[in-house]
């Protein structure tokens, strides 16, 4: 009787156990595979922007869409319209991108000054780092900041 009790013993922990794993190794592929968007306001004192940003992290690849505009107080308007493909790598909460690939509506390598200004040369050139901490915040909703851009919240 003892020898069938310690059995059912050593069953019900390596069943807990399979399943703490599980759950740890399903926590962390969900840091590096998922889909969010969120808004980026920037304010300057003679430009503003609203820019929607997409990012896809995949294994260890990636693209970021963003669209919107950028005004000046001029009265010029700039439509963004940019697809960033990136490799990362992760570390915690900490995320190291380079961008492979940047494409626009433009077509061409001139880029606006009105861009230069607003955006970190990862969305604007390839073979550019870009340094983000994304702290997930529910199931839904991710923190994404820097030190060198404003807080985005992205949403599934």
């Amino acid at each position: 009787m003892q020898v069938r009790n310690i059995k059912w013993i050593l069953l019900i922990a390596l069943a807990v156990l399979l399943t703490i794993v599980a759950t740890l190794l399903f926590q962390n592929w969900q840091r590096s595979h998922f889909v969010c968007s969120g808004e980026l306001l920037m304010e300057y004192p003679d430009i503003r922007g609203d820019v929607s940003i997409k990012y896809v992290f995949d294994g260890s690849k990636g693209v970021a869409i963003l669209r919107g505009q950028i005004f000046d107080n001029n009265g010029d308007t700039l439509e963004v319209n940019h697809n960033v493909w990136f490799s990362f790598t992760r570390k915690g909460n900490d995320y190291f991108l380079a961008s492979e690939n940047v494409s626009s509506s433009t077509g061409g390598t001139n880029l606006n000054p009105m861009l230069k200004r607003t955006l970190p040369d990862f969305y604007l050139k390839a073979k550019e780092p870009f340094y983000l901490s994304i702290l997930r915040l529910n199931s839904s909703t991710w923190q994404f900041y820097t030190s060198r851009s404003p807080s985005v919240f992205c949403r599934r």
